[in-house]
């Protein structure tokens, strides 16, 4: 009896015991292919008996997702799809239920925790200038009473983000750096924008070094949600409300059509001081040209970005900036995330395919 067919996106861990049993069971198909058009022209063809696709972190993305002409010449014979991913925003969703596709994720702790540590990392830096340090430090400023000094006594150049700083000589405490302060987060107000499991989270660990934590989101949580926090928040039905106070935004909630552009000129023409800006939910909440413009008009300090607007492309404008940090979507990626969903992906497609009572995280 032949063993059924798996189409592998993406890489894969050889050595994950649970690949090498994984393997017993399935005839798994490594697979890299150059274009859309390839892919199809494979669907009929070497692949055509494919019965569930593995799709590791990003690997329907690349072909602009599941949908469309590609969906549509998806083999008869495949039965799931199953990424390792949380988000499905590039599958559609009712054509692949019209199909008979099923379509599995893992929503997971790991991740989870993984993002809102990036959280954490990126307002230390946003109050602290830290990159700015580490940014300025050259053969010619390789000295750290040197470097300290100059820096204390340097420039901020809006326009290019960028330090002006030539080698000054002498010492000095380092309270600030080009004209910025180096400000501890504790006592000033964090306002998350979106407060699910990953905003929850965040609030944690901002509440841990002193800052007051503000949401926003369209209901309040119920007084139980928010005595089980165990640290107290503040609810605001709408950003221009919170904007009164927050000299931090987090931005924790998905991309919708109501969420696009939340964070717009006008939203931080009305923050009432200056803003810094983390954005770990969606590219689409911001619009990145009125960010670009409020980090050359120093209305924004600093802004941290792990999604983006036009992702996966970047806008240029963020580029080489010192004022800002930016990640390419890797906020839950660590080694324990990656075996932990490629064992749970790999589960799902035996359940699937082999009818066992395991339960699936199904999307569709």
């Amino acid at each position: 009896m032949k063993k059924p067919q798996v189409l592998i996106l993406g890489r894969i861990k050889e050595s994950l015991p649970e690949y090498v049993s994984f393997q017993t069971k399935f005839e798994c198909i490594r697979y890299t292919a150059s274009s859309v058009d390839q892919l199809i022209k494979d669907f009929s063809s070497s692949l055509r008996n494919i019965q569930a696709i593995y799709g590791n972190w990003g690997g329907l993305a690349s072909f602009g997702g599941f949908k469309g002409k590609l969906l549509e010449a998806a083999p008869r014979s495949l039965k799931i799809i199953a990424i390792c991913q949380v988000g499905y925003d590039e599958f559609d969703l009712a054509a692949m239920k019209e199909r008979g596709i099923i379509l599995t994720n893992v929503p997971t702790p790991l991740a989870f925790e993984a993002v809102a540590d990036l959280v954490l990392y990126n307002t230390l830096m946003a109050f602290r200038n830290f990159k700015l340090y580490e940014n300025n430090m050259s053969p010619t400023l390789n000295n750290t009473n040197l470097l300290r000094n100059s820096l204390v006594n340097g420039q901020f150049d809006q326009e290019t983000g960028k330090c002006i700083v030539p080698p000054i000589v002498g010492c000095a405490f380092a309270d600030s750096v080009c004209e910025r302060e180096n400000l501890s987060p504790r006592g000033h107000n964090a306002v998350i924008i979106g407060f699910g499991r990953i905003g929850k989270l965040a609030a944690q660990r901002l509440n841990a070094i002193g800052m007051n934590i503000h949401y926003v989101k369209r209901t309040q949580c119920s007084p139980e949600v928010e005595q089980e926090l165990s640290f107290p928040v503040t609810y605001h039905k709408s950003i221009e409300e919170a904007g009164r106070i927050a000299d931090l935004l987090v931005i924790c909630c998905p991309g919708t059509p109501s969420t696009k552009h939340l964070i717009n000129s006008d939203t931080l023409d009305k923050m009432e001081k200056q803003i810094r800006i983390i954005n770990i939910g969606r590219g689409t909440v911001i619009d990145e040209n009125a960010l670009v413009c409020g980090l050359k008009s120093d209305k924004v300090a600093f802004a941290a970005l792990d999604v983006f607007e036009e992702e996966p492309f970047i806008h240029p404008g963020l580029i080489g900036r010192q004022d800002v940090h930016l990640t390419p979507h890797i906020g839950s990626s660590t080694s324990e995330l990656f075996n932990y969903t490629a064992k749970q992906a790999m589960q799902n497609i035996s359940t699937a395919l082999y009818n066992t009572n395991e339960e699936m995280n199904l999307v569709v």
